[in-house]
């Protein structure tokens, strides 16, 4: 029956005298969306409205909603409550909502592969050409998902059926722009979004670009995002941004970017991990892995994680050439209710403010109490660290909170000064963080030379450290006749090298190195130094 009344709804478009001008139409959830998707196809309309408050579109067809033609899915401006879509295949051979050959914007919808009229589809979106070889999409296609949620993505129903993805690229794919924002995902039995076929055929890059940012997923059974750039690295690869993306619940691995120069990742939070489903159970290693020349994570946290027997030493980090990981944070972000959905940020959550430039971190959609919290920005120049008392959390304080700061010179280095909202030379001080506020430790070398008074030693001499016994610090002077290259390197009882301690040019004279063994387990240590054809070793004991 509600074919019938779409089709008649379509008849009269046809012959009306709007023909020519008509660029959208409006659908109820009682029309057969099959039809609509095909009117939409064949007659050039841009948008469909969904009319229907909180409305559930579907079709019997046994094939996919087939995006052919540039097309826009989206309630009608007024709607308040989410349309569904999903599908309803006669036959249960169906295994996509969603396939997209040409450009795609979807937004404000629910996406229910598990919907109680569905078999249970094991993809939302699905682009690109599988094993039905139907007509490759069009080269630079876009995609664009906003305010959407994917919900309980397994084939027939079943979360032991294997795949189910809410994004997947298929084989020979040249997409431009994909767009993920403002979305949630939950449920999904393999990887949420995944576009990994680019090494098994013959395509320099998938896409020129891709952006998830505040998206939420919960409950995936492999990675969040799993994306490959192809093998050569002398290609230019695609611009990917992950930014602002809260994971929980979520198996180990959750974003592994492969091969890609340039991949960003950052103010993400990532709380109570559980190991991978059985069919993906190696995939246990690791939290996040990017690869290649600029790939740089920052400002992640991470908390209740669990991993395989087996894993990484180091579970967020860049391989490959990557720029490093930095600010990987280690604290309860505080959700309100997390088992009903709930992941809003209570008002004293480290979160606020821990992401790069005092961003929040985690999706922004779940950042919207006041927060009772302030940032203290630090920075060193120089070698050394900054102890905090109390401790940071993040980079953050309960507002008010006096903290005394600590200057802690590296090894043969001082503390020289204060800068930005803390000014002088004291060491501890202390600062009221009622505010953000930013703080700088200058650090400088210690390097003892020659008096200019003085004539050069006439030989070269390495003296005994002193105080030795130390803890946990303690001088070791020595003597240079000439001017040379010089080292001083740092062995265990062993023999093994633990640190060469510099490396440098020094005039002729007396000097002295400052060593600090704070971080080194009591017991006997050597050092050896080596200037031009002069090499001499002693031996020294650190007890604490």
């Amino acid at each position: 029956m509600r074919g019938m009344i779409l089709i008649l709804f379509l008849v009269f478009i046809l012959f009306s005298n709007t023909i020519y001008t008509q660029t959208s139409i409006d659908v109820e959830d009682s029309f057969d969306f099959q039809l609509a998707m095909n009117y939409a196809n064949q007659n050039g309309v841009d948008t469909i409205f969904l009319t229907t408050p909180g409305g559930l579109y579907t079709t019997t067809d046994t094939m996919y909603f087939h995006v052919k033609t540039p097309l826009v899915i989206m309630p009608k401006p007024g709607i308040t409550e989410m349309p569904t879509i999903t599908h309803s295949d006669d036959s249960m051979s169906v295994l996509e909502i969603f396939r997209i050959s040409n450009d795609f914007e979807i937004q404000g919808v629910i996406l229910d592969c598990g919907n109680e009229v569905s078999h249970g589809m094991k993809y939302a979106l699905r682009a690109g050409n599988g094993d039905d070889n139907i007509p490759l999409a069009k080269e630079g296609f876009n995609i664009t998902v906003k305010n959407c949620v994917f919900k309980d993505i397994y084939r027939l129903k079943d979360p032991a059926e294997t795949g189910g993805h809410a994004l997947y690229f298929l084989r020979d794919i040249k997409a431009g722009t994909v767009r993920v924002e403002n979305c949630t995902i939950m449920n999904t039995g393999d990887e949420a979004i995944r576009m990994s076929e680019t090494e098994k055929y013959a395509v320099t890059r998938c896409l020129d670009s891709l952006i998830i940012r505040n998206v939420t997923f919960t409950n995936t059974g492999s990675e969040c995002i799993r994306f490959y750039a192809d093998l050569d690295t002398a290609t230019t690869d695609a611009y990917v941004l992950l930014e602002n993306l809260t994971m929980d619940n979520c198996s180990t691995e959750h974003v592994y970017i492969k091969n890609n120069k340039y991949t960003t990742a950052r103010n993400i939070i990532i709380s109570n991990v559980r190991l991978p489903d059985p069919d993906r159970a190696d995939r246990a290693e690791f939290l996040i892995q990017l690869q290649q020349k600029g790939s740089t994570i920052s400002n992640v946290d991470t908390f209740n994680v669990q991993y395989g027997p087996v894993h990484d030493a180091e579970t967020i980090r860049t391989t490959k050439g990557g720029a490093g990981a930095y600010n990987i944070f280690n604290f309860d972000p505080l959700y309100t209710d997390r088992e009903n959905y709930d992941w809003t940020l209570q008002p004293s959550s480290p979160a606020y403010f821990s992401g790069v430039g005092n961003a929040n971190l985690g999706d922004l959609r779940w950042a919207t109490n006041t927060p009772t919290v302030s940032p203290l920005n630090s920075e060193v120049i120089g070698n050394g660290t900054i102890d905090f008392n109390p401790a940071r959390v993040g980079l953050i304080f309960p507002t008010g909170t006096n903290v005394t700061v600590t200057a802690v010179p590296d090894s043969g280095n001082e503390f020289v000064e204060w800068g930005g909202d803390l000014s002088g030379t004291d060491n501890p001080a202390s600062v009221t963080v009622d505010a953000a506020k930013n703080i700088t430790a200058t650090f400088r070398e210690i390097t003892v030379g020659v008096d200019d008074n003085m004539e050069a030693p006439s030989e070269f001499t390495l003296h005994q450290n002193y105080p030795n016994p130390f803890n946990p610090s303690t001088a070791i002077s020595f003597s240079l006749s000439e001017k040379g290259n010089t080292s001083l390197i740092l062995y265990d009882a062993l023999g093994r090298e633990i640190k060469s301690l510099f490396n440098k040019e020094l005039n002729a004279g007396l000097h002295t190195y400052f060593f600090d063994g704070s971080n080194l387990a009591s017991g006997v240590y050597y050092y050896r130094l080596i200037s031009g054809d002069f090499v001499a070793t002693r031996k020294m004991l650190l007890l604490k």
